[in-house]
C-alpha cells in the first residue's frame, strides 16, 4: 500500500488524531464508499469524507482491519459502524470532536491542538511501504513473519526473498547474506541496532563464511537494501545491505497501555538432542581404544563417530526444540524502555524423506576437498536421518531506552548480549562417513556477542537541521570449529622435534573482534522541492586471538592465528530535488578510505628467525613444456641404429631377428623420426597476471616451432628462477564514487526510476592477513573490487495492493578471489543482471504475497586464471569467462538459483480474529554449468494465528509439509536442509 506524502497525526505518544478543517454536522446524511483496509487507513479516509474530528492512540488501532463503509449515514453513525467488533468507542467531545477508546479501558485524553506534520507510522509499516515506495530495490520481514517463518537457523528468515539467501545456512549458527549473487567479507555488511559484528570465518579448501550472529527471537524487524545505495546512517556495500531493527516498546505494549509484557513461548518437533564426541586432550593416542594408528590422519576418530537416529520425534513438546522470551516495556511522556530475554534449545534436526534420488546419483564418498558433492549426499546423510552438527542453544539479552528532551531532541541506548552454542563441523570434513551409519559429531563452538549504542537525535523546526548521529561499539568472542585441524589429533611418534603422541584439539580456533564506530549525518531543507545530505562514517576493528604459534610444534592441517587491525571511513554528499510533483532527482559522491595491518605478521617479522615470515619465494612465470618431431640426418640414424643392433646382439637374439628389427626401426627413425621434448618460458606481467597473446601453448600465437606435436603444450610448472621477497604488512587505499537516480510518475499510481551507482570495496580485514589456503598476492597488493550497478524500475499501486519489477545490471572489476594456488588475486570482473518481482494484494480479508526472480547472466572473467589453467585444444573452457566462477574460487559457491518464486495467499476468518495462509517457495536446479550441482526443490508452509483474546494468540506453523530431501542454495558444507517441522507457539500479553 503506497504511504501518501503527508498523513495528519500527532506524535504517537499523545495519539494520533484524524482530521478535517471543519467540524461536520453530527446528524446530516452522507454516501460514503470507503474500501475495505487496515482499520486506521479507513478511519483516515472516513475522516476526510465526513469532515469530522476525532483522536485516537495509534495503538489501539494496530492489526485491526475493517470492512470499509459503504451506505447512507450520519458521521456519528458512520464512524461507529467502522468500530463495531473493535472493542474501541467514540466518544464525542464538547467541541464537537471525538475520541476513541477501548471500551475495556478507562483513558480520557485532553482535548489536542492538531496541526499537519510528517506520518508517524509503525517501523514494520515504513519497511513495508519502503519496497514500493523508495526508488531501490528492498524487501522487508516485519515482527510477524519473522517469529512465523524464522525456522531451524538464522538463515530462514531470508526465506522467500527474492534473490536473497545465506550461505553455509546449516552449519555454525549465523547468517551469511547473499544478495543477488553478491556474497562475502566486506561486501554484505548486516547492521543490528546499526551496530556491525560480522565475522569471517574459514572453513578450510571451501572458502569462507562471513558470519553475523543474532538471536532471531530479539528481531523486531529485517530490511535488505539490494545493491549499492548510498542510504543516510546505513552503511553499504557492493551488494547492498542487511539491516536488521531489534524489539522496540511499540512491539510489546498493547494499545493504550503505558507498561506491560509480552511472554512468548514455542515447541517444535523435528529434533534430537546430539550425542556429542569425545575429547581426549592430553592422552596418548595409543592409550586411547580403537583410535587410529595414523593419529595426524583421524579421520575415523571413533570418540567422535556417532550413529544417526531415525526415530522422529513429531511431539512439538518433546524438548529437543522450544523457545521463550520475555520482555518488558514502559512509555511515558519523555522516556520509554524496553528489557528482553530470550532462550532456544534447539537439538539436531532431521533432513527430509522423499525425492531425493538426485542427491544418491553417485558414488557413496565424497570426492571434493574444495566443494560440496550433492549428488552423493543422500548416501551419506540418509533421507529421514538425524543431521549431525546443527544443534545450537541461545541465551540473549536486550535492554533499550529512549528520552525526549526539549528542542526536538531524542537519545536512545542499546545493549544487547548473546551466548550461542552452535554445532559446527569443518566444511571440508562434513561429509565423511564411516561404516554403520555413522557420521561425525565434532564438539560444539560458542559465540558471545555484545554490542552497545548511543543515538542521537535533533530535528527542531528549523529546515538546516535534522541531525543523526550514532556511536556504537560491539565485542564478540568466538569459539569455532574453524582452524583446520581435528578434535583429537597427535603425531604418530614423538622422535623428532615437536612430535607428540599426546592428542590435543586443533580443530577449535579462537577469534577476539571488537570495533567501535560513528556515524553522524544531516538533511538540510533549502525548499519544499530541494534538500541535500552530508553523511560520515568511521570504524575501527581489532581481532585477536588466543591461539598460540609454535613453529616448533608439528600440529598440520592448521591455520595462523589472525590477528589485524582495521580502519574504514567514507563520507557522502547527496541532492535532492523535485522540479515538479512527476519528477524526483537525486544525485551525490561518496568517498571511501580503507588501512589495515596483519599484526600476526608483523610481530613474527619483528621477532626475525623464521624465514616462513620473513620471506617468500616469486616466480617471473610458467615453464612451458611440449613436444617436437625431429628427423635424423643419415649419420644420426646410423649411429641409433648401431647402437640398437649392439644392444639386440648382448641379448643374444639371432641375426635373422636382428636385422628384422633394425630394418623395422630405420623404417620408423625415417618416416616419423624422433620425439623430443622441449620447454620455453611464459612470463607473467610483473603482477602475476597471464596473457592469451603470450601464450606459448596457443597455436594461434605462432610461438611453437614447426615440428610441434599437436596437444603436448602444457605450462603448470614454476619457472626455477625465484626471488625471495618480504610479505607485506600494511595496505591502504581510497577513491570516489559517484551515484545518481531519477524517478517519474505518469499517474499517481505509476512510478518509475532508473539509478545507477558506483561504490568500491576495499579488501577486507581476513583477505588482507596471512591464514593457510588464503595467502595473499605476492606480486602486488589487492585492488579494491569497483563496482558499477544500473537499476530500472517500474511500480503499480492498486487499491489493495502493489506491484513492482526491476532490472538490474551490476558489474564489478577486480573482483577478489582465490585462485587455484589458493591465493587471494584479483580477477578481472564479475557481471550479474536479473529481473524480479515483488507484488502483494490484501483486501482485509484476503491477503496474499508473489515474489519472483530471475538471473540473466552469472558471467565471472578472468584471462589469466583461463589461459592457465585450460589448453586451447578444450573450446568448452579456454574462453576469459565462465558461468558463476573457477574451480577452486570462492565465488563458485556464490550462484543464486537461476530462477525462483514464491507466492503466499491466506484468508482472515471470524472478524479478522483468526488468519490462515500456506506459501510455496521454488528453486530452479542448478544450470549445467555450475560447479556445484542442487536439484530443483518446491517446499510448501502453512500457519494459522487463532487470536484467544485482545491478550493471548496461539499461533501453528508447519514447515517443509511434504518433507523434501533438498539442500540450500549456495551451501559448503555437506548438510541437507530440514524436514517436516510443525511449531506452535503461545504468545500472551499483558
Amino acid at each position: 500500500m503506497k504511504l501518501q506524502s503527508s498523513i495528519l497525526c500527532l506524535s504517537l505518544t499523545l495519539g494520533v488524531p484524524f482530521y478535517s478543517p471543519v467540524y461536520a454536522q453530527t446528524d446530516t446524511v452522507n454516501t460514503y464508499q470507503i474500501p475495505a483496509g487496515e482499520l486506521d487507513a479507513v478511519l483516515k479516509a472516513f475522516a476526510l469524507a465526513s469532515g469530522i474530528e476525532f483522536h485516537l492512540d495509534a495503538r489501539l488501532s494496530e492489526g485491526f482491519y475493517s470492512a470499509g463503509l459503504d451506505g447512507q449515514f450520519t458521521p456519528e453513525q458512520g464512524l461507529n459502524t467502522l468500530l463495531t467488533s473493535t472493542g474501541l468507542t467514540a466518544h464525542r467531545q464538547a467541541d464537537g470532536s471525538y475520541q476513541i477508546t477501548d471500551s475495556t479501558e478507562s483513558l480520557t485524553l485532553d482535548t489536542l491542538d492538531v496541526s499537519f506534520s510528517e506520518g508517524e507510522i509503525s517501523r514494520d509499516e515504513a519497511g513495508k511501504y519502503a519496497v514500493y515506495d523508495d526508488n531501490r530495490s528492498t524487501v522487508y520481514a516485519g515482527k510477524k513473519e519473522v517469529e512465523r517463518y524464522k525456522g531451524k537457523d538464522a538463515a530462514d528468515l531470508f526465506k522467500g526473498m527474492p534473490n536473497v539467501y545465506s550461505g553455509d545456512a546449516r552449519n555454525g549458527g549465523g547468517i551469511d547474506p547473499n544478495i543477488r549473487g553478491v556474497q562475502g567479507p566486506g561486501r554484505v555488511p548486516v547492521l543490528i541496532d546499526g551496530t556491525e559484528q560480522g565475522l569471517t570465518v574459514w572453513r578450510g579448501y571451501r572458502g569462507v563464511s562471513n558470519r553475523s550472529y543474532i538471536d532471531p527471537n530479539l528481531i523486531g524487524g529485517v530490511q535488505v537494501i539490494k545493491g549499492p545505495n548510498t542510504v543516510a546512517n546505513v552503511k553499504t556495500s557492493t551488494g547492498g545491505a542487511v539491516v536488521v531493527n531489534t524489539l522496540s516498546a511499540q512491539d510489546i505494549l498493547l494499545p493504550g497501555k503505558d507498561f506491560g509484557g509480552e511472554f512468548l513461548i514455542e515447541g517444535s518437533n523435528n529434533a534430537v538432542a546430539p550425542t556429542l564426541g569425545t575429547l581426549y586432550t592430553g592422552q596418548d593416542y595409543r592409550e586411547v581404544d580403537g583410535f587410529p594408528s595414523t593419529p595426524q590422519y583421524p579421520y575415523a576418530d571413533p570418540s567422535l563417530w556417532q550413529p544417526m537416529s531415525h526415530n522422529k520425534n513429531n511431539n512439538p513438546f518433546s524438548g529437543d526444540d522450544y523457545a521463550y522470551r520475555l520482555a518488558l516495556a514502559k512509555r511515558g511522556e519523555s522516556m520509554e524502555w524496553l528489557a528482553a530475554y530470550a532462550y532456544r534449545y534447539k537439538g539436531n534436526y532431521y533432513g527430509g524423506k522423499h525425492d531425493s534420488g538426485f542427491y544418491k546419483s553417485g558414488d557413496s564418498k565424497e570426492a571434493y576437498m574444495t566443494k560440496i558433492d550433492p549428488e552423493t549426499l543422500a548416501l551419506r546423510h540418509l533421507p529421514g536421518a538425524e543431521i549431525p552438527n546443527t544443534s545450537s542453544e541461545t541465551e540473549s539479552v536486550l535492554l533499550k531506552s529512549t528520552f525526549l528532551f526539549e528542542g526536538a531532541q531524542q537519545l536512545s541506548l542499546g545493549a544487547r548480549y548473546t551466548d550461542a552454542e552452535y554445532g559446527e563441523i569443518m566444511a571440508s570434513r562434513s561429509g565423511d562417513l564411516v561404516d554403520g551409519n555413522k557420521m561425525a559429531q565434532w564438539p560444539l563452538s560458542q559465540v558471545r556477542a555484545q554490542a552497545y549504542n548511543l543515538d542521537y537525535h535533533w530535528s527542531p523546526k528549523d529546515p538546516w537541521i535534522d541531525l543523526t548521529a550514532k556511536l556504537w561499539t560491539t565485542y564478540t568472542v568466538s569459539d569455532t570449529n574453524t582452524r583446520g585441524g581435528f578434535p583429537n589429533y597427535a603425531n604418530n611418534h614423538d622422535l623428532l622435534p615437536g612430535y607428540s603422541t599426546l592428542l590435543r584439539n586443533t580443530a577449535a580456533s579462537n577469534a577476539k573482534d571488537s570495533r567501535i564506530g560513528l556515524n553522524i549525518s544531516n538533511t538540510m531543507a533549502f525548499s519544499d522541492t530541494l534538500s541535500m545530505t552530508a553523511a560520515g562514517r568511521y570504524q575501527y576493528r581489532e581481532q585477536r586471538s588466543d591461539d598460540t604459534y609454535d613453529a616448533n610444534k608439528a600440529d598440520g592441517w592448521v591455520h595462523f592465528p589472525q590477528e589485524g587491525t582495521y580502519q574504514e571511513f567514507d563520507a557522502s554528499l547527496q541532492a535532492t530535488w523535485q522540479p515538479h510533483t512527476q519528477w524526483t532527482l537525486n544525485a551525490g559522491v561518496k568517498f571511501q578510505g580503507f588501512d589495515v595491518k596483519d599484526d600476526f605478521l608483523a610481530a613474527r617479522q619483528a621477532e626475525g628467525g623464521d624465514t616462513l615470515f620473513m620471506q617468500q619465494a616469486v616466480s617471473p612465470g610458467l615453464e612451458a613444456s611440449y613436444k617436437v618431431r625431429v628427423f635424423l640426418s643419415e649419420a644420426e640414424i646410423q649411429a641409433i641404429l648401431d647402437s640398437y643392433r649392439r644392444m639386440l646382439e648382448d641379448f643374444g637374439f639371432p641375426e635373422s631377428q636382428i636385422l628384422a628389427d633394425l630394418a623395422e626401426e630405420e623404417a620408423k627413425l625415417r618416416e616419423e623420426g624422433q620425439i623430443e621434448e622441449r620447454t620455453q618460458a611464459w612470463l607473467h606481467d610483473g603482477n602475476g597476471k597471464y596473457s592469451r597473446a603470450q601464450n606459448p601453448c596457443d597455436p594461434a600465437n605462432g610461438l611453437l616451432p614447426d615440428n610441434y606435436i599437436e596437444g603436448t603444450c602444457r605450462a603448470t610448472n614454476q619457472l626455477n628462477t625465484k626471488v625471495n621477497m618480504r610479505p607485506k604488512t600494511h595496505d591502504h587505499g581510497q577513491g570516489w564514487s559517484p551515484f545518481a537516480s531519477v524517478a517519474f510518475s505518469p499517474t499517481p499510481q505509476d512510478r518509475i526510476y532508473y539509478r545507477y551507482s558506483q561504490m568500491l570495496r576495499f579488501p577486507s580485514l581476513f583477505e588482507s592477513t596471512l591464514s593457510f589456503s588464503a595467502l595473499n598476492n605476492a606480486y602486488t597488493s589487492l585492488k579494491p573490487e569497483a563496482t558499477v550497478n544500473h537499476e530500472l524500475g517500474y511500480i503499480h499501486h492498486f487499491t489493495h495492493g502493489d506491484l513492482k519489477l526491476a532490472y538490474f545490471h551490476h558489474l564489478t572489476e577486480n573482483v577478489i578471489e582465490r585462485d587455484d594456488m589458493l591465493r587471494f588475486s584479483n580477477i578481472d570482473s564479475q557481471t550479474l543482471a536479473g529481473l524480479e518481482l515483488q507484488a502483494n494484494y490484501d483486501d482485509g480479508d484476503w491477503f496474499a504475497d508473489l515474489n519472483g526472480a530471475y538471473m540473466l547472466t552469472n558471467k565471472v572473467c578472468d584471462e589469466s586464471s583461463v589461459v592457465t589453467r585450460y589448453r586451447p585444444d578444450e573450446p568448452e573452457y579456454y574462453r576469459n569467462c565462465l558461468f558463476g566462477g573457477f574451480p577452486g574460487g570462492y565465488l563458485e559457491s556464490q550462484v543464486p538459483p537461476a530462477w525462483s518464486t514464491s507466492l503466499q495467499l491466506g484468508h482472515r476468518f471470524f472478524n479478522r480474529q483468526l488468519e490462515a495462509g500456506i506459501k510455496g517457495a521454488y528453486l530452479a536446479k542448478a544450470k549445467s554449468d555450475e560447479v556445484v550441482q542442487r536439484d530443483d526443490t518446491l517446499t510448501f508452509d502453512a500457519f494459522a494465528n487463532y487470536q484467544l483474546s485482545r491478550h493471548i494468540a496461539l499461533e501453528v506453523v508447519g514447515t517443509n509439509l511434504t518433507d523434501v530431501y533438498h539442500i540450500d542454495p549456495l551451501v559448503r558444507s555437506s548438510v541437507p536442509a530440514p524436514g517436516r517441522t510443525i511449531k506452535l507457539m503461545l504468545k500472551a500479553k499483558f
